[in-house]
């Protein structure tokens, strides 16, 4: 049980990371929260790198070029909406619920 709740944990952190990185485009942040934004930009690359990987390799008209386009930009705060999060957010709810769910099938209790 202890491991399920630790996978529920570490998705949760992904997917809260991923929602406050699609939100700062549409909120000011507070001076005594900037310099914690680099940060944020920095662990929510990690959880971008999947779905970039997966749309430099499919091409659905022109679609994965604006998404990984908008991703390889380096910046310290996004100022513009980026539709790679929202991808991102989709993908490890995905791989969430089956990590999930097979763990749930394996350490599901006798009886």
């Amino acid at each position: 049980m202890l491991f399920i709740r630790l996978a529920g944990l570490f998705f949760a952190f992904v997917q809260i990371t991923l929602a406050l990185r699609l939100a700062l485009p549409f909120v000011e942040v507070p001076p005594g929260l900037a310099d914690d934004v680099p940060a944020l930009i920095t662990i929510t690359d990690l959880w971008l790198l999947p779905v970039q990987a997966v749309a430099e390799r499919f091409e659905v008209s022109g679609v994965a070029t604006d998404l990984v386009a908008v991703g390889d930009a380096a910046i310290d705060g996004p100022d513009a909406f980026e539709p790679l999060v929202i991808a991102a957010m989709i993908f490890w709810g995905l791989v969430a619920w089956f990590v999930l769910h097979v763990l749930r099938l394996i350490f599901k209790p006798a009886g």
